[in-house]
């Protein structure tokens, strides 16, 4: 029977068994007294996962009750991410479950640790994404493949389409300050004098300069959009078809035929300079 008798024999056998177990419970002026009580242990890494970079799987077993659904895991660890440690806690958690009620050990406690570093490895693998190889080597320096785990490392492409959006935003920016430039040169030439001061424009031409250069504008943008769309083709099509003189795509080239940003700023400049009729 999963009594309290019962749960304070097995935390004991378990102490016995490793020494480093820790143990604790609720404060004496708790309402829920002596619950929840638990069991703190750091399952060392068995010889069957030495490739793998994490030396123990700390595992935190906690009763807050007597029913088997008062109970719960944690895997506190600074190796681990959080999100393969809410993995590995929900597999302990259901083989904890599974052990208990049976007639020689009620709680299931030792059984369940015992569990866990039987699955050392299954448990370091529930989430692909935390799991990276390379080519390491073992204790006596013969080359193998090993295992690290840590938080997924952020897609490569996502950081090329911010790059992509910046730009585009500062090619944008470019195209309106040109525009405004070129509408406040016409505005200009508008209040021009001749020699007699009568201005050189009539009402009806500078009226057909504003509309020319609001229609110039807008066709300028246009042919901005047009261009970046041909040009970026989405950076994921490119991603798969770079050439050596740009480098892979989770690294920049900073070679001999490299193209800087600031380089591809004053590009970016110049192309609306161009399209403007400022340069």
């Amino acid at each position: 029977m999963a009594d309290l008798a019962a749960l304070q024999n097995e935390l004991k056998a378990a102490k016995e068994k490793w020494a480093d177990v820790k143990l604790g419970k609720a404060k004496k002026e708790a309402e829920t007294f002596p619950f929840p009580v638990w069991l703190m242990q750091a399952v060392q890494q068995p010889p069957v996962a030495a490739a793998y970079d994490v030396m123990e799987i700390p595992v935190k077993l906690i009763v807050s009750g007597l029913d088997p659904e008062q109970t719960s895991v944690e895997v506190p660890s600074a190796e681990i991410p959080p999100q393969l440690q809410a993995k590995i806690a929900e597999a302990v958690l259901e083989t904890w479950r599974k052990n208990i009620g049976k007639k020689s050990a009620p709680w299931g406690i030792m059984k369940t640790l015992d569990w866990v570093e039987a699955n050392f490895v299954k448990l370091l693998n529930l989430d692909p994404a935390c799991v990276g190889a390379y080519e390491g080597c073992d204790e006596n320096g013969a080359s193998m493949r090993r295992y690290a785990i840590g938080p997924p490392a952020a897609p490569v492409e996502e950081r090329e389409e911010e790059e992509s959006d910046e730009e585009e935003s500062e090619e944008d920016d470019e195209a309106t300050q040109a525009f405004a430039a070129k509408v406040a040169a016409l505005l200009a030439s508008a209040d021009e004098v001749d020699s007699s001061g009568r201005k050189k424009l009539t009402p009806e031409e500078i009226e057909r300069k504003k509309a020319e250069a609001a229609e110039m504008g807008e066709k300028s943008k246009q042919m901005s959009k047009a261009e970046r769309a041909e040009q970026n083709k989405t950076r994921k099509e490119k991603a798969g078809q770079r050439m050596a003189k740009t480098g892979q795509a989770h690294r920049k080239f900073d070679g001999e035929g490299a193209t800087s940003k600031e380089e591809k700023k004053k590009k970016n400049s110049a192309n609306v300079a161009k399209r403007f009729g400022l340069s």
